[in-house]
This record gives C-alpha cells, structure tokens and sequence, in this order.
C-alpha cells in the first residue's frame, strides 16, 4: 500500500541479470529501451495505447513491473522468462482476477489464483507448499493480507527484500510491442489427440484464428460456459441470441451488461460455501466480458476470465484454455493490422 500499487499489477522475479535478454523474452522491442526515471515514467504512461515493461536489477535477478499489464502472468511468458533460472509472478486485477505462476528452466512448475490455493495446475502443484506455509499465505485471510503475502513470496524465492523505494528505483523501459503467442493446442492435447479439438468449430478456429473469426468464438465460448455452469433462464438465452443475430433495440447490449454483473456480484455475495454459486458468479462475469462492443476485445476478455472458472472435468478446462490461446492470436493479428487502418 505505501508504495502505491495500482489495482491492476503484475510483478515477476527473474534469475536473470542480462535486462534486454529479459525484455526480448516478454515480447518487449529492445530496441526502446530507455533508462527512466519516475518523470520519465509519468511522461511514458501518458499514452495508454502502449504496454509498458520496466526492469531494475537486484543483484543476479530482474524485477519486471507492468502497472496495469498482465504478460508475466501468462504461462508461455514465464516459460520464456525463466528458460535457464527460475521466474515468479505475482499477478492481481481488482478482486476477480489474481494469480501466481512459477516456472523453472523453461516449464510452468505451478500456477494459481491467490484467493484459491487448494486448485493448482502446473508440472510440479506442490512445489511451493513450504514457503507457502512459512508465509502464512492460506485462503480465508483478506485480499490485501494475500497480496502482502503473495510478495513475500517473491522475496522468498529471490532472496532479495522487496520495499516502495525498490519499486520507485530507475529502471530500463520498455515497450511490449509484440506479445508472446502461445501455441493454439498444447502439446500434450495432441498426443492423444483430444477429441473435442475435431468437432466443426474448433476446427475451422484453430484454421483460420484471424480476428474476422473473433464473433465465432464468442459464440462458442459463451455456449461452452453455459453448459459448464449450468447458466439457466432468460439472461444466458438472450446473451446466445444477441451474439447471433445483434442488438434488437438500441442499448440491447448495456442492458444485458449490466444485469449480468448484477447477478454476477449477488451469486458472488452468496457463494460462501457454495461451489455452484462462485462458478455461477464467475460465468457470468465471462458473458459480461463476453459483451464487450468489439469482438477481439470481448474475446481476449472473457477467455481470459473463462480459463479461471472451477471445471468438472478436465475436457471442460481444456476446451476454454484452446479458446483462450486462439482469442490470443486473433489480438495480435488484430494489433498489427492497426497501423495499416484496418
């Protein structure tokens, strides 16, 4: 809190002292790097078009900040980042979206949101348990006691203390002019190939993942929640039909909008103990994103949110993570086609 952290923060831990191998392995141009100060900083922020990456060395390990970003919380980044050390992320966006993610020499080790710690995925769940004890970082405490923890986390695995004037230090900024991509299928979906990745739809999106594509996977995402959550009655139909055949009254889409986070926010303040009822909060909320005017926009959103809902079975989890990475190459194709004016 005493260093000013905005709501939405992603902060990585990178064994890794060589600061343009860093940046070149998050996405970033290398050729932009400049040193900055916070007059600098304020001064490059002003454009909120560009993704920014800043990097300080602490010793033989890079902290890379995104104030407002989110790369170092992606599984393919933390692979890059770590290809030959180790590399740690401690993501948040307000109180839905929070997740920690650790990566040794170039394989997600494991990855969960900080408010879930019993659901983990990854090579190796567990590997954290003990300094997750030791820091008393467990589900129950408040979002910022978790945060707090979840920092002291990071110190933990590097060794170096973590303060607000660390975090003002000048550092090397960036532009990430050109996010990773991941691979459309993992690998491991493919041998054996997994069923579902031949019905029609997923088909014709892993063939063309173009953002003229983007409105089919809208509908395929939100039919796949749906049936996931068990979303009922008339607000999940009429999402289905405006994404079929569009508005039928002006506003159509901020009406529906709004109830969706409506009743996302009471499934959420009723969930205690509930299972159904968080996953019902959190679907809602990937149809809320899924409204979104723009459809890359809307698609990059709410698979996002998608792939962090509780599924049943595995099928389930990797049919929203395949989404999730084809929406990923549709916002990059979308991202360099702008300066063309398409």
């Amino acid at each position: 809190m005493a260093a000013g952290l905005p709501s939405q923060f992603c902060l990585t831990w990178c064994r890794e002292n060589d600061l343009d191998l860093v940046a070149g392995r998050f996405g970033a141009d290398v050729e932009t790097g400049l040193r900055a100060t916070e007059d600098d900083i304020e001064e490059l922020e002003e454009d909120d078009s560009v993704e920014m990456l800043y990097l300080i060395s602490v010793g033989d390990w890079t902290l890379a900040l995104e104030p407002g970003g989110y790369q170092g919380s992606r599984s393919v980044v933390l692979e890059s980042v770590s290809a030959g050390g180790l590399a740690l992320s401690v993501f948040w966006n307000g109180e839905l979206d929070n997740a920690i993610g650790f990566a040794v020499d170039g394989e997600l080790a494991t990855s969960f949101d900080i408010t879930d710690l019993k659901r983990r995925s990854g090579a190796d769940p567990d590997v954290l348990d003990e300094a997750l004890a030791e820091l008393g970082l467990r589900d129950g405490l408040s979002l910022d006691e978790i945060k707090a923890r979840a920092l002291a986390l990071g110190e933990q695995v590097s060794g170096h203390a973590l303060t607000p004037e660390s975090l003002r230090a000048s550092r090397q900024a960036y532009q990430i002019s050109d996010p990773l991509p991941s691979p459309l299928v993992p690998a491991d979906y493919l041998n054996p190939r997994e069923p579902f990745l031949d019905e029609p739809a997923f088909v014709r999106l892993i063939a063309d993942p173009s953002p003229a594509a983007a409105p089919e996977l809208l509908r395929e995402l939100v039919a796949t929640v749906i049936t996931i959550a068990d979303l009922r009655g008339p607000l999940p139909e009429d999402v289905l039909r405006l994404l079929d055949h569009g508005e039928r009254f002006p506003g159509e889409r901020g009406t529906l909008r709004s109830q969706l986070w409506q009743e996302a926010g009471e499934a959420r303040q009723l969930s205690a103990g509930s299972p159904a009822l968080d996953l019902t909060s959190h679907a809602l909320v990937v149809l809320y994103r899924a409204l979104l005017p723009a459809p890359v926009e809307a698609a990059d959103a709410a698979t996002r949110e998608a792939v962090r809902l509780r599924t049943a079975t595995r099928e389930d989890g990797m049919r929203l993570i395949v989404l999730n990475r084809i929406s990923e190459h549709m916002e990059r194709a979308h991202r360099r086609q702008k300066p063309h004016g398409l």
